[in-house]
């Protein structure tokens, strides 16, 4: 059996991987000439959190979220789910959260 140890280490690297395809998957959307927005002009992104099993979405509008990568170390997340175990929160607005590493 694996130990303990190895099992926390895998969950880890799950939620690692899973936090990076969320984020290249939301980067895709914001790199399209127009991508879809509602109408008060916000953009769904996919929560960026290390939760393996989250399928939230958040909404804002385009330009913040291309001006948040453009900090390098920020995520775009559901209120409550967090992106690293230390983190700083920057910017929360209803049910949206900025964090950035701590």
């Amino acid at each position: 059996m694996a130990s303990e140890a190895t099992v926390k280490l895998v969950a880890a690297q799950d939620e690692v991987a899973h936090r990076i395809e969320r984020r290249r998957a939301n980067e895709r959307k914001a790199a399209e000439v127009s991508p879809l927005t509602d109408a008060q002009g916000l953009v769904e992104f996919a929560c960026e959190c290390k939760k393996v099993e989250c399928e939230r979405s958040v909404k804002v509008p385009l330009f913040v979220y291309r001006r948040m990568v453009e900090s390098g170390d920020q995520y775009l997340l559901q209120a409550g789910h967090h992106a690293f175990t230390r983190y700083r929160t920057i910017v929360t607005a209803g049910l949206m959260r900025i964090e950035e590493r701590a």
